[in-house]
């Protein structure tokens, strides 16, 4: 029997933001090694677009990320007071002309079953991929749309 490898212990919450940043930064390398022929090296441009009420705070936003050709849209909500008066249709079209404006030839997302899937689909977004049981009951879904 081969030998187990040996544990590992989680990183501490506060640590999180500096490994993620290092992961990035590796990640970038990485792409810009072998994706030298790019202008940008495969390096991501993060986008983000929020409205804020009357005090300022955010009750609607999207951020994401064009990179590779395509935006990821990494975060997208709306408050449930402004749902159905177009804003989330507003939001998500003015990330697919940003992303247009930065080269993207399309867009996708990660979303679960008991969120929004239909609005992705009635905004032209095809599902590419599900994992059922994510959670109990629901399933994650994944979406693309070209431009």
């Amino acid at each position: 029997m081969p030998p187990r490898p040996a544990a590992m212990p989680p990183i501490p919450p506060e640590d999180i933001a500096e490994v993620d940043a290092a992961l990035r930064a590796g990640l970038v390398a990485h792409r810009r090694a072998l994706l030298s022929e790019r202008r940008d090296g495969g390096a991501g441009r993060p986008l983000a677009f929020a409205r804020r009420d009357a005090e300022g705070r955010v009750v609607a936003g999207l951020v994401g990320e064009v990179a590779l050709d395509w935006l990821y849209i990494d975060k997208f909500w709306v408050d449930d007071s402004l749902r159905g008066q177009g804003l989330g249709k507003r939001l998500l079209a003015a990330a697919e002309l940003e992303a247009q404006r930065l080269g993207a030839i399309g867009a996708h997302l990660n979303t679960s079953s008991f969120q929004a899937p239909d609005f992705y689909r009635a905004q032209g977004y095809v599902e590419i991929g599900r994992l059922e049981g994510r959670p109990a009951g629901h399933d994650r879904l994944w979406f693309a749309k070209r431009f």
